[in-house]
């Protein structure tokens, strides 16, 4: 949420912008931390759980490559019922459950709106999309391109 503020974006424009998971899949290692474990993720909705642990594992083992829809209902549609999906404690990813789950009175304000307003949604998504495409980047020596999108680069003192 800091990151967004420091660059304009509000509470609102984190939300709509997220919604951008209503289309997708993710690989099951970027979310497998929340299945395993002595005590998985609990804002995660229990059936919802167990589809994921079995998709994901093979036995014991994670099976990083396997792809899971980042919406459960309707995976190839750009609507609203990943919202519904947060409320109901089946967002995929971490980030897009704590909108819900743990995230701010107002976080969860804008799901909930947004779950009953999918025209509003997309008027949003549309203007926080072109705010965000603002955004200056960082030139010259203020800034560097990642060699992998994941991480920060290393750079050798030498």
């Amino acid at each position: 949420d800091s990151k967004f503020k420091d660059v304009g974006l509000t509470q609102k424009d984190l939300v709509a912008l997220s919604g951008a998971h209503t289309i997708g899949k993710a690989r099951c290692a970027t979310f497998s931390a929340r299945l395993m474990g002595v005590q998985p993720d609990s804002t995660l909705q229990t059936e919802y759980l167990t589809s994921l642990q079995k998709l994901c594992s093979k036995g014991f083992v994670i099976n990083n490559d396997t792809l899971a829809d980042l919406d459960l209902e309707t995976p190839v549609d750009f609507d609203n019922h990943y919202y519904a999906n947060l409320r109901s404690g089946e967002g995929l990813l971490k980030t897009d459950q704590l909108l819900y789950s743990n995230g701010t009175e107002t976080t969860k304000d804008w799901v909930e709106f947004y779950i009953q307003h999918q025209p509003t949604f997309f008027s949003n998504f549309k203007k926080s999309m072109i705010k965000m495409g603002n955004i200056k980047p960082l030139t010259g020596t203020s800034g560097e391109i990642r060699r992998n999108c994941k991480s920060i680069n290393l750079h050798s003192s030498a």
